[in-house]
């Protein structure tokens, strides 16, 4: 029963998806409330507790559900390898996206502060988002053969095309090649470019019956299956063992050979 349940958006940026811009994330903030979201902006958590959260500006909400999407910093390993960092714990590198004092090193995506070579300005750096992570792996692999080579590198350069927004349903916000965009065309330009990013024949064919069956039956409802029943670590996400203590590798080793 909705009535049961009550949303509130809390976000420490003064507005809404500020990288759309001022009209663009207006209505998408007018959308949020309009499904009766409560949007709290310019302030962060302070505590969260089993049954409330405490707000930067002292306000307490009652909550029993905590949904935590800061996605933008770099893994706590990162801040292992003794380099420089920034923006949020990025490794800083070199337009060829080599590591400075690590010598056959690169980094690039969440991990890496790319310097942004097609107008950023001085000292702007890439966004942590997929459109640079994908084409930033390309020129990594072209740059570690190259180095391997003795050939020159090639720096990393992309204009960045833009962002899309998926509201549900039939809301969107978008903002293609710096045209703004909102309601379906939105919608389709968003769905459009993710379905276009698939790689394969199968999933594309799934998203989209998917997409048919919920535009005919409503309500989107997706299960993961991922950690159902156990909780996630950050070892589990990462498939790395190096937040492991010793004695905790010995005895997953020993259970994995037993």
């Amino acid at each position: 029963d909705r009535r049961e349940i009550t949303w509130h958006l809390v976000d420490v940026a003064p507005k809404l998806m500020p990288e759309l811009g001022d009209r663009l994330g207006l209505a998408a903030l007018d959308v949020l409330r309009r499904r009766g979201i409560q949007v709290s902006l310019g302030v962060s958590v302070a505590k969260a507790g089993p049954e409330d959260v405490t707000l930067t500006d002292g306000r307490v909400l009652p909550c029993r559900t905590l949904i935590w999407t800061a996605g933008v910093a770099a893994s706590p390993l990162v801040s292992t390898l003794g380099a420089e960092t920034a923006k949020s714990g990025r490794l800083v590198v070199t337009p060829d996206l080599r590591v400075p004092g690590a010598d056959g090193a690169f980094a690039l995506g969440d991990a890496a502060a790319v310097p942004d070579l097609a107008g950023g300005g001085d000292g702007a750096v890439c966004p942590p988002t997929a459109q640079h992570a994908e084409r930033q792996g390309r020129v990594a692999a072209d740059n570690v053969v190259a180095a391997l080579r003795g050939t020159p590198l090639r720096r990393y350069v992309h204009k960045d095309l833009g962002l899309v927004v998926d509201l549900g349903g039939r809301d969107g916000v978008s903002r293609p090649l710096g045209i703004g965009l909102r309601g379906m065309p939105a919608q389709a330009v968003a769905r459009g470019y993710h379905w276009a990013a698939l790689r394969t024949g199968a999933a594309k064919t799934r998203v989209m019956t998917n997409w048919l069956l919920n535009a005919v039956a409503g309500d989107d409802f997706v299960r993961t299956g991922f950690q159902t029943y156990k909780p996630g670590t950050l070892r589990d996400f990462e498939y790395t063992d190096h937040y492991l203590t010793p004695e905790e590798v010995r005895a997953r080793t020993a259970a994995d050979e037993g």
